[in-house]
């Protein structure tokens, strides 16, 4: 009996000792999946994903940016930086070719509610997992870089990015003379309307970010929920900004029509210190329609030189 309980012992030593040899080499976890979150919801997503599709240039940017990767980008009207430019294309933001996307088997998806909702169902169906993410104001732009560093387990790279945005903001923000107050108002032109953004916008809310008095806001209720409101010519009349700003959207013989027909066919848009000092200024739309994400900070400084002709400087 005392035999067989020395074998026993013996071999469970043995065993405890290889057992123990083999944990110190191998893997301390078996785990194939994790969960993050992002804007209080959580999903579940590859532990270390190294197949992201990002449906939008802007959000591939900042992949880039915080040392992440991509395996594929869509159309694009501006130009791309050479490594997302070399990556295959699979069509536009808003109508990507789904069939080529499932077919490089990617481990995450990245998308936008307002463009890819529809196309969630068809990625759940061939088990891929994504994020949608509300993309839509500046204040989105670092809790998506947080999101991306903690993606690609590059969350130093994302602190570092982050820091650099936050400085050259400030010195967008340091550059504003103190003793030069503006107002302007921020119109919306499109083939049907003419409106005023409120500060759930970019360009607005890039205004109220710098600090600049908005005449349109003073109209606005507190539980704002519109990114743009009517604004007549007769309240802009009053309002009498030293500065228009207009962000257009569509067609530019239509625009040119439509604002002609509600703003500068009437005698007494004329009449605006804006329109009497040629500060009527149209904006381009890749900066001040849609979020620029990483290049927010130059579009404010754009901003600054339009409305104070202070031109800033930002290292690159």
């Amino acid at each position: 009996m005392k035999t067989y309980l020395k074998i026993c012992s013996a071999v469970l030593l043995s065993t405890s000792l290889l057992l123990g040899g083999c944990a110190k080499t191998g893997p301390t976890t078996t785990e194939t999946t994790r969960t993050v979150s992002y804007q209080d919801q959580s999903y579940t997503i590859p532990a270390n994903p190294s197949k992201v599709v990002a449906l939008s240039n802007s959000i591939s940017k900042m992949i880039y940016a915080v040392g992440g990767k991509a395996i594929a980008r869509v159309e694009s009207n501006e130009k791309l930086p050479s490594e997302i430019e070399s990556l295959p294309s699979i069509g536009h933001t808003a109508n990507p070719n789904m069939e080529q996307l499932v077919g490089l088997h990617p481990d995450l998806v990245l998308g936008l509610p307002s463009q890819h909702e529809k196309f969630k169902g068809q990625l759940d169906s061939n088990n891929i997992p994504s994020i949608l993410i509300n993309y839509d104001g500046i204040n989105d732009n670092i809790p998506l870089l947080t999101l991306l560093g903690n993606i690609f387990h590059t969350e130093d790279k994302a602190k570092s990015v982050i820091e650099d945005y936050n400085k050259k903001i400030d010195t967008v923000k340091a550059s504003i003379p103190k003793d030069k107050p503006v107002k302007v108002a921020v119109l919306r032109a499109t083939g049907k309307s003419v409106t005023a953004e409120t500060p759930l916008a970019i360009t607005a809310s890039m205004v109220r970010e710098l600090g600049i008095t908005n005449v349109v806001e003073q109209h606005l209720k507190d539980n704002v929920t519109s990114k743009t409101v009517p604004y007549s010519l007769e309240t802009l009349t009053v309002d009498n900004p030293d500065i228009i700003l207009v962000v257009t959207m569509g067609k530019k013989d239509e625009i040119n029509a439509t604002f002609a027909k509600e703003m500068t066919s009437n005698p007494a848009w004329n009449q605006l210190q804006a329109v009497k000092n040629d500060k009527v200024i149209f904006l381009p739309s890749q900066w001040f329609l849609l979020n620029p994400g990483l290049e927010t900070p130059e579009a404010m400084a754009e901003l600054v030189n339009i409305i104070y002709g202070v031109k800033v400087q930002l290292d690159k």
